[in-house]
C-alpha cells in the first residue's frame, strides 16, 4: 500500500462511533447519537422485506 494511502483510506470500525469518521472527513461530530441499526429487533423487522426483494429480483 502506498505511504499516502492513509490520507485517502479510512479503515472504520463502527464501534468507534462518530469521532474517527468525522475526524477523517474533517467535519464536526454530530450531537445525535451514532445509529445502532444492528439491534436484533431492527434486523428481524427488515428480514421479510429483504427476502421479498431477493425473491422478486431472482437472487
Amino acid at each position: 500500500m502506498s505511504p499516502h494511502a492513509s490520507r485517502w483510506l479510512l479503515v472504520f470500525e463502527v464501534r468507534g462511533g462518530w469521532e474517527p469518521l468525522c475526524a477523517f472527513l474533517g467535519v464536526p461530530v454530530p450531537e445525535a447519537p451514532f445509529p445502532q441499526v444492528n439491534e436484533r429487533a431492527a434486523v428481524r423487522a427488515k428480514r421479510p422485506h429483504r427476502l421479498l426483494r431477493l425473491i422478486v429480483r431472482g437472487r
